[in-house]
């Protein structure tokens, strides 16, 4: 019994999903907001089943498949109120939720997805990047230049396709020794919401600079180590 508890987070978090797809044609803030509730559950429903001690592959599964819908679809359609309705503009799109199904799937099958790093882009961080691009677009009134987007498409969906390393965000205690970069990423990005909040009155700004500042860290990062 106390399964449901993990697994209806993780269906709270598919519901904002949907909801985040109903309410994009008239109101893409809101949809932005349920996509931050669908993230908040994301974290929470793999906590509180490690708290209840009831993880199971029912629960993995589940959370792959409110992930793809919450963090692959949605950004698929945001993407597509930014691009022109025509031609190959109007399918393009839709390889990001390709991508994101095929990470899950990849994830999933991973026998050693606990190795301390990610492979390729999270879906939840392809979803961060597109939240920072179509919120900063509507709440600025800014028009995202259509090359910037496609070529957006294609960077986030090759990333999360891809086995490139990037950092992953779980801390083992709050020491610094050993985890020197995840507290850089950490502070890092807190300075970026920081000024962008106070110097360009933007939190959607602050979003893509802190994922820019993950990508960065962690590619010169796992650069390094193998070097």
């Amino acid at each position: 019994m106390k399964s449901w508890i993990p697994n209806g987070i993780t269906l709270g978090n598919l519901i904002l999903g949907c909801w985040a797809i109903l309410f994009l044609p008239e109101n893409p803030i809101y949809s932005i907001y349920c996509v931050i509730g669908a993230a908040i559950l994301d974290f929470f429903d793999g906590f509180a089943a490690r708290l209840l001690h009831v993880s199971s592959p029912l629960g993995g599964q589940l959370d792959s498949l409110a992930d793809v819908v919450s963090f692959g679809v949605v950004p698929s359609l945001w993407a597509y109120h930014l691009l022109p309705h025509e031609g190959i503009l109007q399918v393009l799109p839709f390889i990001i939720a390709a991508g994101a199904a095929y990470r899950l799937a990849r994830f999933n099958l991973d026998p050693n997805n606990n190795s301390g790093h990610f492979k390729g882009l999270p879906v939840p961080s392809n979803a961060m990047i597109w939240m920072g691009v179509v919120g900063f677009s509507y709440s600025s009134y800014v028009e995202i230049p259509t090359i910037v987007t496609v070529a957006l498409v294609f960077i986030t969906t090759f990333l999360m396709v891809s086995t490139t390393p990037l950092l992953s965000l779980k801390f083992k205690g709050l020491g610094w020794k050993g985890q020197e970069i995840i507290w850089i990423l950490l502070l890092s990005s807190l300075t970026i919401l920081v000024i962008s909040l106070i110097v360009f009155k933007s939190f959607y700004l602050g979003i893509i600079g802190v994922m820019a500042m993950y990508l960065i860290l962690s590619l010169s990062y796992y650069k390094k180590i193998s070097s």
